[in-house]
């Protein structure tokens, strides 16, 4: 039986692996110079968000003003322990059942994506040995506008040459990243246990675990 999924598109942080508590590092060792504290609830809200904004919530949040070259600055800083942090990631670091999913795709011959919004997507992508399998990969570096609009799913879905949005399915952790999928006429499959998620999404799966084209479609379709 042929398939209703034609494609798929996947976050990468909160999705295939886990990077938040390394990005929570980095930034608490920036509140510690700069004269900020970042508490876990803090964090949460900074989940789908990119660099800049990022810095913006907490100095908000913070009451603390800074120059735009201070700015810079600091997020320059912030990268670097951060990816200091990554050095020693490996494929150990993904979320257990993703590779898995990954090879189940790969021989159904369904075509699939990164659309990540960190700008270090491609080096994570690297160090978790993942690469070669994706069709497509787009991170930070590539579009003017970050989530919730869906600039990054739609360039992932035309390099993957599909033109029926509504048969692809965009896997993400953050609600700003399922109201991208919703804008851009994807199907918004949420990844992890966050209420919000099944609020907002036409699905929403806790784990990899189990998981293949039959179960998804048997979800969402019937």
């Amino acid at each position: 039986m042929e398939e209703k999924i034609k494609g798929c598109i996947f976050d990468l942080d909160g999705v295939l692996t886990d990077t938040v508590p390394l990005h929570y590092k980095s930034w608490c060792l920036l509140g510690e110079e700069v004269g900020f504290s970042l508490t876990p609830d803090q964090n949460k809200k900074l989940k789908g968000k990119g660099r800049l904004d990022s810095l913006n919530l907490i100095i908000k949040e913070s009451n603390l003003n800074f120059s735009e070259r201070e700015k810079e600055e600091m997020m320059e800083k912030k990268n670097r322990w951060f990816l200091e942090e990554i050095e020693q990631f490996s494929t150990e670091n993904l979320f257990p059942g993703a590779l898995d999913f990954l090879v189940h795709l790969t021989e159904k011959q369904i075509p699939f994506a990164l659309a990540s919004g960190s700008k270090n997507a491609k080096i994570i992508l690297e160090k978790l040995g993942l690469q070669k399998m994706f069709q497509c990969i787009f991170d930070g570096n590539d579009v003017s506008l970050g989530k919730p609009d869906p600039e990054l799913f739609v360039k992932a879905a035309d390099c993957l040459s599909l033109s029926d949005r509504a048969e692809i399915i965009v896997f993400e952790d953050s609600v700003a990243g399922i109201e991208a999928a919703h804008k851009g006429g994807f199907i918004a499959v949420g990844f992890g246990a966050d209420p919000e998620l099944k609020e907002r999404a036409h699905l929403t799966i806790e784990n990899w675990e189990g998981v293949d084209i039959e179960y998804l479609e048997n979800r969402l379709f019937s």
